[in-house]
């Protein structure tokens, strides 16, 4: 309401109004978005939601729901979120949480055998959007003993870098998958296999 009144009754142009929130009850984006949708030219944001109490929004995160409100890209090249995360890695040293969206390092990884096979036959049932093209980050899969022969397949197959008739099959990784889950069943194992030991067997 704020926003209208001063677009319409104040005369204010759009140009001059930009909105500043934080994250305080999990509602940074929503608020962000509908700022948007009333005129407002531009909200402020940081990197990975950085920001005073629960911080402010993520830069990120808000050109994603810019897109999804335009419809399209608009010429913003995306990959440079991925860059971003990097450099925040690597050259400030900082550590961003696993699950974080879009950069963190298990946002797009599975661990179940379930979505594993639906990454190998058909990407779009597990992943929700083309993370490849859009972000320069495939899907993962992290081994368990839950992730089945379609994980395996797939990390293999990810890590061979095989595509089309050169896949292997689960019936190819049977044996790696046997070891797999004698790290859990006769070893107790509780912890991933590492792609060091994956690229090992």
């Amino acid at each position: 309401k704020l926003i209208w009144r001063l677009r319409n009754e104040c005369g204010i142009s759009a140009d001059r109004l930009e909105w500043h929130g934080h994250n305080d009850f999990h509602k940074v984006h929503i608020n962000g978005s509908t700022a948007w949708l009333y005129g407002v030219n531009a909200l402020n944001g940081t990197l990975f939601g950085l920001g005073e109490r629960c911080g402010n929004p993520p830069l990120e995160g808000a050109i994603i729901e810019y897109i999804a409100l335009k419809g399209s890209l608009s010429g913003i090249d995306l990959t440079v979120i991925t860059e971003l995360a990097e450099y925040y890695d690597v050259v400030i040293n900082s550590r961003i949480a696993p699950n974080y969206p879009f950069v963190g390092k298990d946002f797009n990884t599975t661990r179940a055998g379930i979505h594993a096979g639906g990454l190998r036959k058909f990407e779009q049932i597990y992943n929700i959007f083309d993370t490849t093209a859009l972000l320069n980050r495939p899907p993962r899969v992290s081994i368990t003993d839950k992730s089945g022969t379609d994980g395996i397949a797939l990390w293999v197959n990810d890590f061979l870098q095989l595509k089309g008739d050169d896949r292997l099959s689960v019936m190819k990784v049977a044996k790696i998958q046997r070891w797999v889950m004698d790290q859990y069943e006769i070893d107790g194992r509780m912890s991933s296999i590492t792609d060091e030991e994956l690229e090992e067997q």
